[in-house]
Order: structure tokens, then sequence, then C-alpha cells
């Protein structure tokens, strides 16, 4: 007798199904519960802790924006976070002045949010400089987006006049029109008697006369725009501080993510390239900085990247510690009675040896294929209570088949639609019969001719196969396919294809 899902997954101690969302961002309401640290933490969070710049790579899906929440909150309760994850301000060929507008921007918002609510006290617990002043309304009209040029200038006028000033201008503007009326009414009947006197035609009487002119409180707005960004943000960053805003960091978080960009690596390189490289603004003592980026442009980057003097570590997973998060997952989404995958499966040693493997050392992997094992479970068994072997060998091809590599392995950003990606070059490869291959295997399985070395340096580049340290057959260079799906599909005759 089959019964719903919900049944089924209760049937196999879950309370909530832990497999629906793949991301941090979904997430939040319970990370901190499911997170386990990866090698990564401890470096970092010591890093954090001492205010050292933090630059974290990984492939996608490791667990770097989970990651980057416990890193902030090691940042200490009296740090200010601001978080940058849209780049769309500036060119995708961006230079060192438009990254500091960039900073500047996240900064001020930040900046005045906490300063807005106190601009009208008299008892301010900073005192304002002129400098200060001239400062914040430079950053309120070049650098904030979300203020109405009329609130804009509210905001001006409360920062660079006094509050009496404001209301003293403020009253006489009320009451200018009905001044202006009676100035007006004044003259006109004046003017009526003279001509009557004098027996000239009446003069043509107008509306209301501007004889009292607005009081208008000027701004200073100006500010030596000629000087360099970086100076404007050090300005910045001493006037947060100022303000009670200690321990400033800023967390830069899916760069390679831009719409703009389109997913090509080496557009993301070159978009990345000018963060890391020649930016001074890394040795300012109060400002901090927390990257997470994609590995394979951070890679294409990282030998114009001082590196060493900074905490830069790479997010992996080992198999024991990859297991060690999908028993947390499964305890905290079956109220603690299931505390390891054991107790769910059916066959221990064939999920180590032939599950877990699939998942290329990321949790978003394995989130995914658990995903689909146990919906295959559900599809052949509903009333059963374990997952079994058969239902994990179908849920694997089904995971190998319809898995998006798109999402993982760039395409050229403005690439034809008959040109080589990474499912043409699975194609090639899945005409070998080993998973190793030399340039002259890789053509006579696959026809691929004087093209073949070009393929192999594309699909090294992507990360989709890798040069083994060992020779082939008569010294020639060896190489082996690295991603564990593509593997499978080979070894398993698998046909993967971008239309599944």
């Amino acid at each position: 007798m089959s019964v719903d899902f919900d049944a089924f997954t209760q049937g196999l101690g879950l309370t909530k199904y832990p497999f629906s969302v793949f991301t941090a961002e979904e997430e939040k309401e319970f990370l901190s519960d499911a997170f386990v640290r990866p090698l990564a933490y401890s470096p970092a969070v010591q890093a954090a802790t001492s205010r050292k710049n933090i630059f974290l790579y990984g492939d996608r899906g490791t667990g770097k924006t989970a990651l980057l929440f416990e890193l902030v909150k090691a940042s200490g309760p009296g740090s200010t976070v601001a978080q940058i994850t849209d780049f769309s301000a500036i060119p995708i060929t961006p230079s060192q002045s438009d990254i500091y507008s960039l900073y500047i921007s996240t900064l001020a918002n930040a900046l005045l949010k906490r300063l807005l609510p106190t601009m009208s006290d008299f008892r301010r617990p900073y005192k304002l400089t002129k400098h200060d002043k001239v400062l914040i309304s430079y950053l309120l009209q070049h650098h904030t987006s979300t203020l109405s040029r009329n609130a804009l200038m509210d905001d001006l006028r409360s920062v660079q006049h006094h509050r009496m000033k404001r209301w003293a201008a403020s009253t006489f503007n009320f009451f200018r029109s009905l001044l202006n009326s009676a100035a007006g009414a004044a003259v006109d009947m004046l003017s009526e008697t003279v001509s009557k006197s004098l027996g000239l035609p009446q003069p043509k009487l107008g509306g209301a006369k501007e004889y009292l002119q607005a009081i208008d409180l000027s701004v200073d707005s100006t500010l030596d725009e000629a000087r360099a960004n970086l100076v404007v943000l050090q300005q910045t960053v001493a006037l947060c501080k100022k303000v009670g805003m200690e321990s400033l960091t800023l967390v830069v978080d899916r760069i390679d993510e831009d719409s703009r960009l389109r997913n090509d690596s080496e557009l993301i390189a070159d978009f990345l390239r000018p963060f890391l490289t020649e930016n001074d603004i890394f040795y300012q003592q109060d400002l901090h900085f927390i990257f997470s980026i994609w590995s394979i442009p951070f890679q294409k980057v990282k030998p114009d990247f001082r590196s060493n003097k900074f905490c830069v570590e790479q997010v992996r997973w080992e198999p024991d510690e990859l297991l060690n998060i999908l028993n947390k997952r499964l305890e905290l989404h079956s109220d603690g009675k299931i505390v390891a995958y054991a107790q769910v499966v059916d066959d221990v040693a064939f999920f180590r040896e032939k599950v877990l493997p699939l998942a290329n050392a990321n949790p978003r992997d394995l989130w995914q294929l658990m995903n689909r094992i146990i919906r295959e479970q559900y599809a052949q068994n509903s009333t059963s209570h374990v997952i079994t072997t058969a239902a994990m060998e179908s849920g694997i091809r089904r995971f190998v088949k319809e898995f998006t590599f798109f999402e993982y392995y760039p395409r050229k950003k403005d690439a034809r639609a008959n040109s080589l990606d990474v499912y043409s070059y699975i194609a090639h490869l899945n005409k070998l019969v080993d998973i190793r291959f030399t340039t002259n295997s890789l053509n006579a399985a696959a026809g691929t001719g004087s093209s073949t070395q070009n393929y192999i340096v594309s699909m090294e580049s992507i990360g989709l196969v890798r040069r083994c340290e060992e020779k082939g057959p008569n010294g020639s260079t060896l190489y082996e396919i690295r991603d564990p799906k593509v593997r499978f599909a080979v070894e398993n005759n698998l046909e993967i294809r971008r239309d599944a």
C-alpha cells in the first residue's frame, strides 16, 4: 500500500525533510545548529579574532557562505559588519577607484544608519567637525541610492545647520506667502491711488509678487572629488570609528554570481583581479575584510595575489568530515532520533564506497544526492523504513544524468550555441574506456584530431580533468578525469546529456 511522501519520510525517522534546500542563505534559521567545522575553520577564526584579512576559496557548494556567517560571529558582538553581494554599481572591468567607491558606498549606508537618528540631538555622544559634516554631505549625495532628493536635502540641512536656525527659516518660509500677498495688496492700492490722482490708466494688477524671497539654507556639498577615492575611504573609516562603529568588517561574497559575467571563469577572474591585487586598503588598520571566492577564477588570479600576507584558506571536506555533516543534519531533522546515517541505509559499506565519493567532497552535492536517493526509495517502496541498495544505485544514476554541470563549470559568456562547453567535453570523455587517458588515447576514442590537446588544456582550466604525476606509455603525459560524476559515467557507460 502506497503512502504519501511525508508519511514515508516519517517512517524513516525524520520529522522534517532535510534535503529540500541546498544553500546557506536558505537555512539561516538553523545553520548554527547544523554547522560542522571544516579544516579551514580554526585558522580562519583565529585570523578573524585578531582582525586579519581572510580569503576563503573553494568549489561551489563547499560551505563558504556558512563559514562566513560563523566568522562574522567570531568578529565579536561589538563589531560592525557590512556585506557586499551586489556588484552591479561598478563596471565588469573595475578600476581601483571603482572598487574603493563600492567600499565607500557600503560603509556610507552603515554609517548613516548609525548617524541619522542622532543628527538633531543637542547632546550627541560625539562632536562632528565642519570637515565631518562636509564628508557626510558628500556621502549622502554621492554614495547613497535610496534617499529621495527632498529627503536628501533635509538630511544635509540637518547635518550642516543648527536646529534653531532651521526652525527660524522654516517658520519664515511658512508665512512668506501671506506676507507677500499683504505687501502686494499694499503696493497695488498705492499704485491705484496715484494713477487716479494723475488721471492715468489703471495699472494691471498682478497676482502675489515675490517681494520677500524664501530663505534657502545653503548646503556645502563640495568635496575635492579629484582626491583619490582611497583617501575618501580612509576618511569614511575614521568617521565610522569616531561615531562608535568599532571593528569594521567588510564581507565580500558571491562575487562570481554577477549576472553580467555569465559564469565565464575568465571574465570572473578579470573582475576579481583588481579586488585582490595592488589593493592598499588591505593594510588599513581599522578595516577588516573577509572574502569568499569560487576556486576556479581564484586560481587564475592567485599568481598576482600576495597570499602570504593574509589568511588564505581552502574550504574542503574529507570523507569523514562530510559524514559528520550528514549525521548532524539527520539528527537535527529527526529531533535526535537519527544520530548516524547508518540507521537509515541497509548497506553502510556501499554508501561509503559508492555514494559518498560522488558528492565530490561537497555538502551541497551530498544533499542533492541524498534527495535523489530518498525519492528513488519512495518510488520503489514507499513503506520501507530504510534506504535500500537498489534505491541508492538508482538514485546515483539519476543524480549523475540529471546534474546541472553548468552550475559548477563555467562557459564563455559570448559562446555560440554549438561551441564547446562542459557537456561537449564530457561527450568526448564518455567515449573513453578508462578514466585515465593520454592525448593519443582520447583522440583514438573520440576522434578529436588536431584539436585534442586544446581540448585537454580547456578541460584542465575548468577543473574537469587533471594531470597525473606518473607518465603514460612511452613517457607521454597522463591525465585523469577529476569529477567523480563523470568518472562514474565513464566507468558505467552512462551518457550525460545537456537536455537530460
